[in-house]
């Protein structure tokens, strides 16, 4: 018996041993390499794990970079000490000029030297140059800005440029990846090689409430907005934002900071398919063209809840919107079949929407649900005839349309279109945007009057010169 056990005993060895071979024959990739060492990975293996989506962006888009040196002439306003306006106009505030640099980043769009960036990086700019990666500066001219969209589109005389491929911002996802590229602090890093940042894609549709600009100056339109974490530093501005293809989706613009000047990862960038938008029309007209409806919309009333609409608060006399019998107090509901939840929401549509292209309108009035169809013209103010003066300032002739679309208190005047920064209307406290409504008791009615206007500057006796500054009339005292 106990043999007979023993030689079980051996078997059972025998066979677990045999299984225990087995089991490690079987985890061995062909030879006698430990299962650490199997894990392993050449180096050849690690360097093409390295080289992610993002990487291949980077290198994709980053030769397109540019950095933006911008030199500008400010003009510096010294606070009157007088609160009282008939004092302010009897002494105007000081003004004097200086010199100030701008950094920004831009991004090269087409093998003729198209660039893109922001309108307050080149706001003011009395030279630009651009710094491409490889090292080469080029002197660079401004071809458009447009304050609303704050875009401005540059160009470049030179061969070989190595341009960024455009994609579609109308197809983007909330938490795709993001790529920020541009030169954060400028030169303040001491290398032409753009910085690269990454996060998602946070959000999209941002609507970012516009600061005012004063009469005959709308407000920028922060509609439609893309928002990122991907860190947007000072510096950044104008340069581009990226997806994991490659593709430039997105114009970087601005950030929130919580007041410390940095990144807390909310960012936002202009849609490039607005940029391209724009871009089209400086190629096909030579000017970016603002689509003018005539409509001044206002938020619906409506607690939050559906139905979603506008109201009409004023049509311009004479406008598309006029002419489409659309009256102050109709409700639009939609545009082009999607729902209109804000004013805001209204300009970015126009904004995107290409120039020429009829705008489809459904509204309510009186309970009455009907629809119109008409098509956006350009901004009046831009088509207006510039009336030069010898004083280094341009004006335009103020009309009923352009008074309400500019919300002024009276339908005549000169609208100061251009001041230059050595104007003698300086001098007088005068600035762009102001409207010249009489002297003495002389109304500024049309261009025939400008040449009184002249004279009477020119004259050097005491006149009193009546204006209109963000809605406010007051009174200037020349001696």
């Amino acid at each position: 018996m106990r043999a007979d056990r023993l030689i079980a005993g051996l078997g059972l060895l025998a066979l677990l041993a045999g299984v225990s071979w087995w089991r490690s024959a079987d985890s061995i990739p062909g030879d006698n390499q430990s299962p650490a060492m199997a894990r392993a990975q050449s180096p050849d293996q690690i360097d093409e794990s390295r080289r992610t989506a993002i990487v291949l962006a980077a290198e994709r888009v980053g030769p397109a970079v540019v950095s933006v040196n911008v030199v500008a002439t400010q003009v510096v306003r010294e606070r009157s000490p007088f609160d009282d306006p008939f004092f302010r106009g009897l002494f105007p505030p000081r003004e004097r000029l200086r010199q100030v640099q701008n950094l920004g980043s831009g991004f090269i769009v087409s093998e003729d030297g198209y660039v893109i960036t922001n309108q307050h990086v080149v706001r003011g700019a009395t030279d630009i140059v651009l710094t491409l990666m490889d090292g080469r500066q080029l002197p660079a001219e401004l071809v458009a800005g447009d304050e609303v969209t704050d875009l401005a589109f540059l160009r470049v005389e030179a061969e070989d440029l190595p341009v960024a491929t455009l994609g579609d911002s109308d197809d983007l996802l909330i938490g795709e990846w993001a790529i920020a590229i541009g030169n954060p602090y400028g030169y303040l890093l001491a290398d032409r090689n753009p910085s690269v940042t990454v996060g998602v894609i946070s959000a999209l549709g941002r609507d970012v409430q516009p600061e005012s600009r004063g009469a005959g100056r709308q407000p920028q339109v922060w509609s439609n907005m893309i928002q990122t974490d991907a860190a947007i530093n000072p510096g950044n501005s104008g340069g581009p934002l990226v997806n994991a293809q490659g593709e430039v989706i997105g114009v970087n613009a601005f950030i929130f900071s919580g007041g410390g000047g940095g990144s807390i990862g909310l960012g936002f960038a202009i849609p490039i398919n607005r940029a391209q938008r724009a871009l089209d029309d400086i190629v096909r007209f030579g000017s970016i063209r603002r689509p003018w409806t005539g409509l001044h919309l206002v938020d619906l009333d409506s607690d939050g809840q559906p139905p979603w609409g506008v109201e009409v608060e004023r049509v311009d006399p004479g406008s598309p919107a006029d002419q489409a019998d659309l009256r102050p107090g109709d409700i639009i509901t939609e545009t082009d079949g999607q729902v209109l939840p804000s004013p805001i929401e209204w300009q970015g549509r126009l904004l995107d929407s290409p120039s020429g292209q009829p705008i489809a309108i459904t509204a309510e009035r009186d309970g009455n649900v009907f629809n119109v169809t008409f098509v956006p013209q350009e901004d009046p103010l831009v088509l207006a005839d510039r009336l030069e003066t010898p004083f280094g300032a341009s004006v335009v002739v103020v009309n009923k349309t352009m008074a309400s679309q500019m919300f002024l208190t009276y339908d005549y005047g000169f609208y100061l279109d251009r001041v230059d920064a050595t104007s003698g209307f300086r001098r007088l406290g005068l600035r762009s945007g102001d409207i010249l409504l009489a002297i003495g008791q002389r109304r500024l009615d049309g261009a025939e009057d400008l040449n009184e206007f002249v004279d009477a500057l020119e004259s050097g006796r005491p006149l009193t010169l009546f204006i209109e500054r963000n809605g406010v009339v007051s009174r200037i005292s020349t001696r």
